[in-house]
């Protein structure tokens, strides 16, 4: 378990910069709103100099949403995407105002070379993939619940394609198989090495079982994004919930799981605090606040 509770954490007022936020199960409540005590929190933090930064397995047009919603979307604000495959400054994102070919601070892509192993292998265990892909964005293969639960909340169109059309060279941000939970539970454990060596393999939830390329995490993306903003990881407290969480909580100065986190992110983190229903991101960012 975490070292620390929100009561016992000390606090250093110096030392961190950055505040990264897992949106799912940690900045948003369950009917995926934010609060006016969150929302008027990280603006105080915001003006006392901290960025304020999305982590999302989400395209950077969520992020965009969000930040505006809290209140702290400007020139400077950036988001990590795709579960770590790209960073985003999101006033270019806007700028570009396309949902595909837009600029990345960093980006992390696969090859359908690569991609069509994935597929191949959902495929021979019965179940379904959809994809970010950097020239036809969100790529799927049919409406099945799990994919329409990304194309709602994504929000950011899509294509439905026979995956095994693309050329070789199409580059793919991330891949997710979907599926039954017992299913995925089942094929985490049997993933080949040959996928496993390249790309991060993780579940985001229950029924999704996500592959970065080049073993990206948030973890790494928020390393090279604090580097960007003349920072190191230890100057970011990270907050997150889930498995997709992990390498950022393990990556920042202080990793903070919420109270409604996997056990894995709890064991992890420095500290644990209330859960997602409770403002448990303000309530730790509060701690900090002169």
């Amino acid at each position: 378990m975490a070292k620390y509770t929100l009561d016992t954490l000390p606090v250093d007022y110096d030392k961190y910069k950055v505040i990264a936020l897992d949106l799912d199960d940690t900045l948003l409540r369950d009917d995926k709103t934010i609060s006016e005590y969150t929302i008027s929190t990280l603006q105080k933090a915001q003006n006392q100099g901290y960025s304020i930064v999305i982590a999302t397995g989400r395209h950077p047009k969520s992020a965009v949403r969000y930040m505006d919603m809290l209140g702290c979307l400007n020139e400077n604000s950036y988001a990590v995407c795709f579960n770590g495959a790209g960073v985003a400054r999101l006033s270019d994102y806007i700028k570009a105002n396309s949902d595909i070919h837009f600029p990345l601070v960093c980006k992390k892509t696969a090859p359908f070379s690569i991609i069509r192993k994935v597929v191949d292998l959902a495929h021979a265990n019965s179940l379904k993939v959809h994809a970010y892909t950097k020239d036809f964005g969100l790529v799927i293969e049919d409406h099945n619940p799990h994919t329409q639960r990304e194309i709602d909340n994504g929000n950011v169109g899509f294509k439905q394609v026979d995956f095994y059309d693309f050329k070789d060279t199409d580059e793919f941000y991330k891949i997710l198989i979907v599926g039954p939970k017992e299913d995925l539970d089942r094929l985490s454990k049997n993933v080949p090495e040959e996928l496993s060596s390249f790309f991060a393999v993780l579940r985001s939830e229950a029924h999704f079982l996500e592959f970065i390329p080049h073993k990206s995490t948030k973890g790494t993306a928020l390393t090279q994004l604090c580097e960007t903003l003349g920072y190191k990881a230890e100057n970011a407290m990270a907050f997150g919930d889930a498995d997709n969480d992990l390498a950022m909580i393990k990556a920042a100065g202080l990793g903070v799981a919420m109270a409604n986190g996997f056990d894995s992110v709890k064991e992890a983190a420095t500290v644990v605090t209330l859960t997602n229903q409770e403002d448990g991101v303000a309530r730790l960012v509060e701690k900090f606040l002169r």
